[in-house]
């Protein structure tokens, strides 16, 4: 197949830091060149892709000095239409955008797959009530309930890259939040339960210093030794963390339709005590790679008896499910059904 994968160019591929968007798409890109398919990657003359790489800027533009909001959307939309400039080239488009590729599919041929990466927000479901009928690709099956009406062509979960992230079977002692320093993502409830059982607890992750969450709910418990904030950790740096840890602490109560660190997690061997919200239950089976809770004492408990989950379990359940392999298989079958459907749809139009 001839396809063109479309990524906004806000960052690079791969990634300086977690970024799961840009992460996955340099994954796919890469193990569909592999599979023998023409791939073209639409992101930032800088990024590394074996693909053929298109681009309207020499680096992410979240890296260019002095570019306001507006200035930033301009360049992501000039990137979107060169990619549609060039239909012609391809089998299938797939965007990574969340609305951007919908203004511009119905203005050619070549059909396009969008895979909706981030929450549905309420200012979003305007904009694809209007443009329900193309070819959405949820992230998880909770994701659907956010906007049932949606043309879902297929559910495809997200994959790990099960190499990079090794297994571990011996961790350290300490549990681990990685994420934004938000109050939706609960940095305070693991803190809570991390004093109360007395456990050493690592907070990596992106901080708000202007916010009052951070002053009033984080950083006077902060005390170097049994809570300790690392800050934003970069890619190796949240593989060690993530493999030698006991169990990843993941205590959102935002509507998550997925949660990425989850499955890097159990890929390292390490379970997952998580809310039980949202996606979480389909990544985390429930006493067998982790724990479902609903509150700082549920996380509290769960930390108590981690030791009774088998990180081999977590692995095998990261491999069967989760991994790159997986996703891309997954992404293969929907391009040639939609690919297909097309052509079938512009015979009965002669």
């Amino acid at each position: 197949m001839r396809i063109a994968q479309l990524v906004s160019n806000l960052y690079s591929i791969p990634p300086k830091s977690s970024k799961a968007i840009y992460s996955l798409a340099g994954l796919l890109t890469d193990e569909l060149v592999k599979r023998g398919h023409n791939v073209s990657l639409f992101t930032t003359k800088d990024s590394q892709t074996l693909a053929n790489l298109e681009y309207v800027t020499e680096k992410a533009v979240f890296e260019i000095p002095g570019l306001g909001e507006i200035a930033k959307q301009r360049y992501m939309h000039l990137l979107a239409s060169r990619c549609y400039q060039k239909s012609e080239e391809f089998d299938i488009i797939h965007s990574h955008f969340n609305l951007l590729g919908c203004y511009y599919s119905p203005l050619v041929k070549t059909p396009t797959v969008h895979t909706i990466h981030s929450p549905i927000t309420s200012d979003m479901v305007s904009v694809l009530e209007k443009v329900k009928n193309q070819n959405f690709i949820s992230i998880s099956w909770a994701q659907r309930k956010q906007l049932p009406a949606l043309n879902w062509v297929a559910n495809i979960y997200h994959g790990v890259d099960t190499e990079k992230y090794v297994y571990n079977p011996e961790p350290k002692d300490y549990f681990l939040f990685l994420g934004r320093i938000t109050e939706q993502k609960g940095v305070h409830l693991a803190i809570e339960a991390a004093r109360a059982a007395k456990v050493k607890l690592i907070i990596a992750g992106k901080s708000y210093s202007n916010e009052d969450y951070w002053h009033k709910q984080i950083e006077p418990f902060i005390d170097g030794v049994n809570i300790r904030y690392i800050g934003e950790a970069d890619n190796n740096a949240k593989i060690e963390y993530l493999k030698n840890a006991k169990a990843l602490i993941f205590p959102t109560h935002a509507n998550e339709p997925f949660g990425m660190v989850m499955i890097e997690a159990m890929s390292c061997g390490t379970p997952v005590i998580g809310y039980k919200t949202a996606a979480v239950p389909e990544v985390v089976k429930d006493g067998k790679t982790g724990y479902l809770v609903k509150d700082a004492k549920g996380i509290f408990k769960a930390m108590e008896k981690i030791e009774k989950i088998n990180r081999l379990d977590c692995r095998q359940r990261a491999e069967n499910f989760f991994s790159v392999r997986k996703m891309v298989e997954g992404y293969e079958k929907v391009y040639q059904r939609v690919i297909e459907e097309e052509i079938r749809r512009e015979f009965f139009k002669k």
